[in-house]
């Protein structure tokens, strides 16, 4: 619009000097028209000027919009990712709180764990021997490895509490089975060999391979008592016959303490 207006400026002086040239052409001097033309020469290069500046500026305004609108995007970008940082960091804090909070917790359960596993075992111990007596050397032999494995400095201690706990798993299963197994007993003095029958920890019974004399455990005497022999003698055989798996499973007859009050 600019240069329509700019245009119509120098074409307006020129039009009226070709009027007033044709017109007066004898009596107007030549130096004249050819000063005006010089102007409008001049004026038209300026305008064209002008409009390469106009250009220029137009273009540099159109490519500093762009990266403006460039660096905003990059600048939202950039706020948005803060953000995320900032909650993670946060996050991350709590954790680190947490973490410390735990350490701090195993610190005091590690200085304690030792005394631990002592009393653990050390209770162990007492209760095989206050059990019925089945298995002993096993039962003792497991309960010296452990105590092994907690000396040994070589041993973690995740391990170590790990042997505790299979000790007690195992002795736990006891009370869950059944079973039969050949040993040796003194019995008044002589050494007889018997068949065993286990029930959990309910009963322990034995008799002789001869089966002429039968007996259990009695846990609360801590000896072993002998049973009537025309009482028990086929009821005994029967069972270690069934826990032994040689018949069909079938309801035992055996001699069990009656259980007590708690006091």
């Amino acid at each position: 619009m600019k240069n329509r207006r700019l245009y119509s400026k120098v074409l307006v002086p020129l039009a009226s000097l070709l009027v007033i040239g044709t017109a007066k052409a004898q009596d107007v001097d030549t130096s004249a028209l050819d000063q005006a033309q010089g102007v409008v020469a001049e004026t038209i290069q300026a305008a064209a000027q002008s409009q390469q500046n106009i250009n220029r500026l137009s273009n540099s305004a159109s490519s500093l919009f762009e990266e403006f609108k460039l660096e905003s995007d990059n600048l939202e970008a950039l706020l948005v990712l803060n953000a995320n940082w900032r909650r993670q960091i946060a996050i991350q804090e709590q954790e680190i709180a947490t973490i410390a909070e735990s350490i701090a917790e195993v610190r005091n359960v590690t200085q304690e764990l030792p005394l631990l596993m002592n009393r653990m075992i050390a209770g162990m111990e007492q209760f095989i021997e206050l059990d019925f007596p089945f298995h002993l050397d096993a039962r003792r032999a497991r309960i010296q490895f452990v105590r092994s494995a907690i000396d040994n400095p070589n041993v973690s201690t995740a391990e170590r509490f790990r042997q505790i706990l299979v000790l007690f798993q195992t002795e736990n299963a006891y009370g869950r089975t059944r079973e039969t197994y050949s040993t040796t007993l003194t019995l008044d003095g002589v050494q007889r060999d018997v068949d065993m029958l286990r029930v959990g920890r309910v009963s322990l019974v034995f008799q002789t391979k001869d089966r002429a004399l039968s007996g259990a455990w009695d846990p609360q005497a801590r000896q072993w008592v002998t049973l009537n022999a025309s009482e028990y003698r086929t009821a005994v055989r029967s069972a270690i016959n069934v826990a032994s798996g040689m018949v069909a499973p079938d309801i035992i007859d055996l001699p069990i303490v009656a259980p007590e009050l708690a006091q």
